[in-house]
């Protein structure tokens, strides 16, 4: 106990040294990066998009609804494409402060925003049950993709996701071909598009009594997670769930 102590005291130490030596500046605006997020100062640390715990949102992606909820309910999306996850959540909208720290992770590769990401987590104890012991499987990249852009963005996060949460993860799919991007698609288009895109990795087995939990950083209509999740259930694993950093 005095040990993880002692680390955690030598860690804070450490960190203020290097905000002396380099400060932080906000990654949304600029300026001087305050005390609860690392790498937002707390005017948009204000601004971040979160969703509360407390929110009624749709029980398939997260997407939070407007109003009084009493029961659960399902989006619209969610009805029309007809997921093959059982659960599903997200931690903020993909707007504003939340759309920033997005973009810096996806295409800047600014690992370093992780840190604030599992804080993030920290504010939704709600969904413990669901990462407690799971295995956290990360949307996989085309390796033409990967290979490209030198990481994958939804591999980082559920590393980082894994780490606080103390579940598991595995890179169990490939992405057996290239889809493109999707932005242009329609709903319709986007589905038909990831219409058996992956598949389980070669020499990877899927535990019939394990919670599998699919990570990714964006979920918009769903289709990639959709047909990801098709993959999984194919290989037999019963009733996977949805995390998402964001959604659109």
């Amino acid at each position: 106990m005095q040990s993880a102590i002692l680390k955690s005291h030598l860690a804070l130490l450490g960190s203020r040294v290097a905000d002396i030596v380099s400060p932080r500046d906000c990654v949304h605006c600029g300026e001087a990066a305050g005390e609860s997020y690392r790498w937002l100062c707390e005017e948009c640390a204000q601004k971040l998009p979160l969703i509360p715990s407390d929110k009624p949102r749709c029980a398939l992606c997260g997407k939070p609804f407007e109003g009084s909820v009493q029961t659960e309910r399902i989006c619209p999306n969610c009805v029309e494409i007809k997921p093959k996850w059982e659960r599903g959540s997200t931690l903020m909208m993909y707007e504003g402060v939340g759309e920033t720290i997005v973009r810096r992770i996806k295409f800047h590769g600014e690992r370093c925003l992780l840190e604030d990401v599992r804080h993030m987590l920290r504010e939704r104890p709600d969904l413990a049950p669901m990462l407690r012991g799971a295995t956290l499987i990360p949307v996989p990249l085309h390796s033409l993709r990967l290979r490209e852009r030198g990481f994958n963005q939804s591999e980082w996060l559920a590393r980082a996701f894994a780490k606080e949460s103390g579940a598991s993860c595995q890179n169990l799919l490939v992405r057996k071909r290239d889809t493109g991007t999707q932005t242009a698609l329609s709903r319709q288009e986007r589905l038909k598009n990831m219409r058996g895109a992956f598949a389980l990795r070669k020499g990877t087995q899927i535990g019939t009594e394990q919670r599998y939990v699919l990570i990714d950083d964006v979920i918009t209509t769903g289709a990639t997670l959709n047909a990801c999740a098709d993959a999984l259930v194919r290989a037999g694993a019963h009733s996977p769930s949805v995390l998402t950093l964001a959604h659109a």
